[in-house]
């Protein structure tokens, strides 16, 4: 059974330079705080969050309110600097460009890499079935990924991510910079995905997809939460989770 556990949940960047004078140090001071002699700025200040198969989370909140970094932190990205993050299940995270990804591998190198960190073998049917998704010429496989367009490297990224089910589904609001085509196919896949993951948690500033697509909205604000919306979902919907049966 899938779980997620977030309890009382902090993380501190140390900061590094001489903040005192700058712009940052201004907008962000009544984040920075000190911690054993050293500047730090908490981005995620005592989170609290359960989720059992059937969640669907939305995070909502203005930039820099602590939604990508949760999520981060959720998928194992950064260690906790305070409280406790337990995940039980296996986990796609889309969180965006570059995650996980060596520009200077060629694309089918990357691929490769990417399956493996998700506990994939990644066979030769597997990656022409993620490379035929990203309707990209072929020869295009064996070039760097630093030769790539944004569009054309979250193909690949979203491609790969998505090739197989998952428990937990992390998403990130980032399939913006691909073209309309691609949107449409992205989505069909993605709405599959969803519904065959018992946990989705969707960080997004668009308001009308979290209330049909989540159970209940996290409003973050300075990385704490502000208020907790449960969502009244019509009985069908497109992310709607269908439990597997033995």
């Amino acid at each position: 059974m899938a779980t997620i556990s977030l309890r009382n949940v902090c993380l501190d960047y140390p900061l590094y330079g001489a903040y005192d004078f700058s712009l940052k140090r201004r907008l962000l001071g009544h984040l920075i705080r000190e911690q054993g002699g050293m500047r730090v700025i908490r981005a995620v200040d005592n989170v609290t969050i359960e989720a059992e198969a059937g969640a669907r989370i939305g995070l909502a909140g203005p930039n820099g309110s602590g939604k990508s970094t949760l999520l981060r932190l959720i998928a194992g990205v950064y260690p906790p600097s305070g409280g406790s993050v337990r995940v039980r299940g296996n986990i796609v995270p889309l969180l965006g460009l570059n995650a996980g990804v060596n520009l200077d591998f060629v694309a089918e190198d990357n691929i490769a890499l990417l399956l493996r960190i998700g506990g994939r073998k990644p066979t030769r049917a597997v990656i022409d079935d993620i490379w035929a998704f990203t309707e990209l010429e072929e020869r295009m496989q064996r070039l760097p990924l630093r030769m790539f367009s944004s569009g054309m490297l979250m193909r690949v990224l979203f491609a790969t991510a998505t090739a197989f089910p998952a428990d937990i589904l992390l998403l990130d609001e980032w399939l913006s910079v691909v073209d309309e085509h691609f949107a449409e196919k992205a989505e069909a896949r993605l709405q599959n995905l969803v519904s065959q993951a018992a946990i989705v948690i969707i960080a997004s500033h668009d308001q009308p997809l979290l209330r049909r697509t989540c159970t209940s909205i996290v409003n973050l604000d300075r990385g704490r939460i502000a208020s907790t919306v449960p969502v009244d979902l019509p009985t069908t919907h497109a992310f709607e989770f269908r439990e597997k049966r033995a």
